[in-house]
């Protein structure tokens, strides 16, 4: 972000020293910032004056991260020429493509995900998607997909450099949460992780209602500022509702590519407003007189395909920056899974008029015939008297 805006501060609007350094703080902690570190965010007179020289109002707070930031993951094929200088995932010869993304943490870079390309944070931002001319070369996957028999279950998220990382664990079908992260780290980073994965059957979808199944399809989106479903996703919507009703603005992190858009809060408003209620934002909820907890309502059904990650252990690896190419996160899964979940419809509309045939059948000697019988009694048989009725007085 340095070398970017060195050259953007620097050649247009002729910042001094002290304006650049100050300038830079001030973006430097803007990007960075979230619910557990608003109230770093540096707020003195000389902010107020460049903020207000150089036209940097809330609504372009994003936009202008996002330009100096850029994105450095591997998206076109002249890329794999110079692979060790973008972010990616990798395993043994295979590349498993990165996106970046908008999260509660600013811009952030994920990988080996199932999540809809709609999910990056070009289209969140600009409503484009990404260019990538990447997919279908042979050694580029999407997401790395393993089975009981294979040696090798595990990938190494590579080319952050010796920058300092924060990392998130989560499943392929999910995004991360605001209050889960694995920690900053100098060192790369092995986390074993053990997993269990939920399917659902064939026709699954199409046979059952959303609130019959109780979960949704990522498409099946009924979030207002995402263009995608999963239940992080729609409790960082519900978070987001929270924060507008108390604050009256959302930070900039958040999308806002809506037919309303809300207001974005101004820095003063994150050091004043989100740093009294922080706790209550990202726990969404808080303790009563009586000791009870009053939840924020938030209506977030499960991911109807998912996947169960949880973190056994991780470990340092201290001293090989040099050796695996930089700071990075490798995650292995050490013992592998032996079972899954599987949604399934137990009684579907086809098993409910089998079963009130059968009953009726077994206690009032019922059946389809004595159902056709009845119809044609009181309709057809009807209808055939009165046009007998009809012609006869004719």
């Amino acid at each position: 972000m340095r070398n970017e805006y060195e050259r953007i501060a620097g050649s247009q609007h002729n910042l001094n020293e002290n304006e650049f350094q100050d300038l830079y703080q001030f973006l430097e902690h803007l990007a960075n910032s979230t619910y557990h570190n608003f109230r770093n965010i540096p707020n003195n007179r000389n902010i107020i004056v460049l903020l207000d020289r150089l036209k940097l109002t809330p609504n372009i707070y994003q936009e202008l991260i996002y330009n100096l930031t850029g994105d450095n993951t591997l998206r076109t094929k002249g890329d794999l020429a110079i692979a060790t200088d973008k972010i990616r995932g990798t395993s043994g010869d295979i590349i498993i493509q990165t996106r970046q993304i908008l999260t509660e943490y600013g811009l952030c870079y994920m990988t080996n995900t199932m999540l809809s390309e709609k999910f990056t944070s070009q289209y969140m931002i600009w409503g484009s998607e990404n260019y990538n001319d990447v997919k279908g070369v042979e050694n580029v996957l999407e997401v790395k997909h393993s089975s009981y028999f294979d040696s090798d279950v595990s990938y190494n998220f590579l080319g952050f450099g010796n920058k300092p990382i924060d990392g998130f664990l989560h499943s392929a079908f999910e995004v991360m949460q605001v209050d889960h992260n694995l920690g900053y780290t100098n060192e790369p980073l092995q986390v074993d992780v053990e997993c269990m994965e939920i399917i659902t059957e064939d026709g699954f979808e199409k046979d059952a209602t959303i609130s019959q199944r109780k979960c949704r399809f990522q498409h099946e989106s009924n979030l207002t500022h995402y263009p995608v479903y999963s239940k992080n996703i729609c409790i960082q919507e519900c978070r987001l509702n929270l924060v507008y009703d108390i604050c009256k603005c959302i930070p900039h992190f958040y999308p806002n590519r809506i037919a309303k858009p809300k207001p974005i809060c101004d820095y003063r408003t994150l050091l004043d407003c989100f740093v009294q209620h922080a706790d209550y934002f990202i726990k969404m909820y808080k303790v009563n007189k009586d000791g009870g907890r009053d939840t924020v309502p938030c209506y977030c059904v499960q991911n109807c395909r998912d996947a169960i990650v949880n973190k056994r252990a991780k470990y340092h690896m201290q001293k090989t920056n040099d050796l695996v190419g930089g700071n990075s996160l490798l995650f292995a899964m050490i013992n592998l899974p032996t079972y899954r979940l599987k949604r399934q419809i137990i009684f579907s509309f086809t098993d409910l008029m089998v079963s009130i045939g059968g009953t009726a059948g077994l206690f009032l000697g019922f059946s389809v015939l004595c159902l056709v019988e009845v119809i044609y009694y009181f309709t057809l048989r009807v209808f055939f008297y009165a046009v007998k009725a009809y012609f006869g007085r004719n």
